[in-house]
């Protein structure tokens, strides 16, 4: 296998946070995504392809994703383990403020596989972001 056959996949801000209806105006329109990423993730852990995890770390001291808050935590179904990065963020992309890019550069990859909980804030712009830089990239629904 090449390192253009090695595609990696992106989770971004599947943290308990998300978990609170009420916070965000309503339930979810997908309430298995983290469990289907979580089967994505195995599946990857399985072919030792390259994972990213991103966290959003809110700035606000009274959001349920700062850093001091219980919902910043990341879901059981994805929880990193060791050896696979975190990549803190605190806007809607995982690309600016981050390193993200220059990991996946350095590593030659390519191909991005992308899942979240929520699709209409951080992953469409860093899926969006993805592919004005060129990545060939696959967002999951």
């Amino acid at each position: 296998m090449t390192t253009l056959d090695r595609p990696a996949l992106i989770l971004i801000d599947i943290q308990k946070a998300f978990d609170n209806a009420a916070y965000w105006g309503g339930e979810r329109n997908n309430p298995n995504a983290e469990n289907n990423a979580g089967e994505l993730l195995r599946i990857w852990r399985d072919n030792h392809l390259p994972i990213f995890h991103i966290r959003h770390c809110s700035s606000n001291p009274s959001s349920l994703l700062h850093e001091a808050n219980e919902g910043n935590e990341f879901k059981e179904a994805v929880k990193p383990i060791n050896g696979e990065p975190v990549i803190r963020k605190n806007v809607n992309s995982a690309f600016i403020g981050t390193d993200l890019k220059d990991r996946l550069d350095s590593q030659k990859i390519t191909k991005l596989v992308i899942v979240g909980l929520t699709t209409d804030h951080c992953v469409s712009t860093t899926t969006r972001m993805a592919g004005n830089f060129g990545y060939d990239t696959f967002l999951v629904s």
